[in-house]
This record gives structure tokens, sequence and C-alpha cells, in this order.
């Protein structure tokens, strides 16, 4: 039986969780969020749980890697650590597949944010979103597709999310060049190549 992993990213407020849960209605794996780890622990202040749902975070990783298990990761891809985890992850056979949702600025995820905690949701401060915001975008790109079986690029609008490319490596089909475009204008205005 192919064995499969599924990484859904994003920046914070992306739309990422959304997605994940739709795509994980549809198919029999196990759902695995730090974000989701944390508010569990601490709903009213998710940075203090931070470190211990990480741990809880890798930990069930490793678990399902042990019990041959399918399941999807969701992450920002704001640091690096996750390729370590996707060495593991194939050396074991398993199939890796990205899917990256973006939108074009901070300040579109920041207001994402504000609508979510009006919902009930858990709240990121301004500060942490900016930062990650480049940094997520910059290793999906650089670091990250280049160590999965295949991407996706996913852009959220305001009713449906569109797929606009597909790829592997750096071998990639558009579907969407105006989305497109849009996506790698961030890249470009940020000078991420020389980074």
């Amino acid at each position: 039986m192919k064995k499969e992993v599924v990484i859904i990213a994003g920046a914070n407020g992306s739309g990422k969780t959304t997605f994940a849960r739709n795509f994980s209605s549809h198919i029999p794996f196990s759902f695995i969020n730090a974000d989701e780890i944390a508010f569990s622990i601490s709903p009213h202040n998710v940075d203090e749980s931070k470190i211990i749902a990480g741990k809880s975070f890798f930990k069930q990783i490793e678990t399902m890697i042990n019990e041959e298990k399918n399941f999807i990761i969701e992450s920002t891809l704001s640091g690096r650590s996750l390729l370590n985890w996707i060495k593991k992850i194939r050396v074991n056979g398993y199939f890796i597949k990205i899917i990256y949702v973006f939108l074009e600025n901070p300040q579109m995820c920041i207001e994402r944010i504000k609508e979510r905690v009006l919902k009930g949701g858990h709240f990121i401060p301004d500060e942490d979103v900016i930062r990650r915001f480049d940094r997520s975008v910059n290793n999906f790109w650089f670091q990250y597709k280049n160590n999965v079986d295949e991407w996706y690029l996913f852009y959220n609008s305001m009713n449906t999310f569109v797929e606009l490319s597909f790829g592997i490596d750096d071998i990639y089909f558009v579907y969407d060049k105006t989305l497109f475009e849009k996506f790698f204008r961030i890249i470009k205005e940020n000078n991420y190549g020389s980074r």
C-alpha cells in the first residue's frame, strides 16, 4: 500500500486550516496541526504553549511514521526544521506532496485572522504574521518544494481556493497565469533569490 504525507502550508491567516479541514474530510488521513495543539493546551494564550505544542507535533509525526500511517501536516513553513523530518519521512518510503495556499500580502492575512478571532479562532500577533509571511513564501519556493515529490500552489480568493500551479522540483505547469504572476511578484519584490 502506498504511504503518503500531505503538507498543507501557507502563511498565518492564508486559509490553510480551512483548506486542510476540507481536504481531510475527503481522505482518511490523520491531521496534525501544531497551532490547534497549542490552542487546545492554552486557548487564551497560544504563545504560552508553543514549545509544548511543537514537541507534541513532532512526536505525533514520529508515531505516524512508526505505525506507517498516512497523515496530513499543517505548517507555515516559516522555519526549516520540517526539512529534516521530510528527509526522515522519505527514508521511510512515503510519497510527500505540499499544497501551498497564499494571499498576496501579510495585511490580507491579518484581516483574515481578525475575522477568525471573531468566530472563536485563535489570535496571532500582527508582527508575527508579518515576519513569518516573507519566510513562509521564501522557504516554500526555494527550500521545501524541491524536497518533496510534488507540489501544488493555490490562491485563497474570498469564495474559493483556486489551483494555479502544479510542479515537481523546478519543473511546473501554470493553470492561471494572472494568479501565478501575483505569487511570483511577492518573490521578486522581496528579492528572495539573494537570501
